[in-house]
């Protein structure tokens, strides 16, 4: 098992053993110069900052050291983690242009709206560039490529004719609130105790147009449940004719 491997059929033992190597103070520097656990700089006061988590924080929050087994959590997004969709895509947006991460917009100009003119146009702004080699770069995409397209990838479904999208599922834990008593409040709290589903994805592979993240709450499976969708709004924003094949992008 190699990265490109472990990323493309989800092994988290392979990861474990990456974040009891690194330790959590590395991963948590990594995640926060990529962009994790702060504002995306979109604008809006709302916005939430998301978590990375260290010995630290963890410390000054419950009172009680780090323990290793948390830093195996930490590893593979679980755990103490706080992400949001935003920062995820991106992220995701980053790992596909090879490194460079972009402030998010929400409109790319304004217009008046009786005679069409623009007013203001919103220029892309590179914010940071992310803290890893171009080979490195390389590598992971080879391993997200292979998630949708690889013989052994957890997100196949995905996978389209004539475009190559590459990206990489996931689940999120969530701990269930009480419901009411009774079958129905039983199966109500049943629901709530599943998994988050989570896809991020990009395409086309070798120039990419689009990155998307999709989040399904309680939905358990990034790859039978957020992966699809996904899909298909890579489908609609590339104009994608999904019936005739043709070479890969």
């Amino acid at each position: 098992m190699n990265v490109v491997s472990a990323l493309e059929e989800s092994c988290d033992v392979y990861f474990y053993k990456v974040g009891e190597k690194l330790g959590v103070e590395r991963l948590a520097w990594y995640a926060s110069a990529s962009g994790l656990g702060q504002p995306t700089g979109l604008g809006l006061s709302c916005e939430a900052d998301g978590l990375v988590p260290t010995a630290a924080w963890k410390q000054r929050r419950t009172g009680r050291p780090w323990v290793g087994g948390e830093t195996l959590s930490l590893a593979i997004g679980q755990g103490y983690n706080l992400v949001t969709p935003l920062q995820l895509a991106m992220l995701t947006a980053a790992v596909a242009n090879g490194g460079t991460v972009y402030r998010p917009l929400l409109a790319e100009s304004v217009e008046q709206a009786d005679h069409g003119r623009v007013l203001r146009r919103f220029d892309p702004e590179v914010l940071k560039t992310l803290p890893v080699s171009e080979a490195n770069l390389a590598v992971i995409r080879r391993g997200l490529c292979k998630v949708v397209n690889g013989s052994r990838g957890t997100a196949t479904i995905a996978a389209l004719p004539g475009v190559k999208v590459c990206g990489k599922t996931g689940t999120a834990q969530v701990v269930g609130r009480r419901s009411g008593a009774g079958a129905a409040g039983k199966e109500a709290e049943k629901r709530e105790h599943l998994p988050h589903a989570w896809f991020v994805a990009y395409a086309p592979a070798k120039d990419p147009k689009i990155a998307v993240v999709v989040l399904v709450e309680h939905g358990e499976h990034g790859s039978s449940t957020a992966s699809p969708i996904a899909r298909d709004l890579i489908v609609h924003f590339l104009g994608i004719d999904r019936e005739p094949a043709g070479e890969e992008g």
